[in-house]
């Protein structure tokens, strides 16, 4: 047998065990993968779960017939507020935003002193 003949063969055969071992490689990294995602999304779940828990108690928890039960069990003497007492504060829509930009505001000291009014009423 020539050497070059052995060689050749001896290669071939390196390559396709190459390519076999890289191939289950490759399987095993997918398969840890997908196990890893199934472990991240069964946290997730969980997490979802926990926050639709905690937004539910706390909407009941500022719901008005709880604050009053809790005001009248700590007899806080805390009643509603009258219509007369409420005030309503309206927030400009998308036009305030495209009307004046931050160089305005820095350039024009009354656009300053009227801008800052609508950020407190927000």
């Amino acid at each position: 047998m020539r050497f070059g003949t052995v060689a050749r063969s001896l290669f071939t055969c390196i390559c396709i065990a190459g390519t076999g071992v890289g191939y289950v490689w490759q399987k095993n990294q997918v398969y840890r993968l997908g196990d890893e995602i199934k472990k991240r999304e069964s946290v997730l779940l969980a997490a979802e779960k926990r926050n639709t828990m905690l937004a539910s108690q706390l909407a009941q928890l500022k719901s008005p017939s709880f604050l009053e039960t809790r005001c009248q069990q700590y007899n806080l003497g805390l009643v509603s507020p009258q219509e007369n007492q409420v005030v309503r504060l309206y927030e400009p829509g998308p036009e305030w935003d495209t009307k004046f930009t931050p160089a305005d505001l820095q350039a024009q000291p009354q656009l300053r002193k009227s801008a800052n009014k609508v950020v407190a009423q927000r």
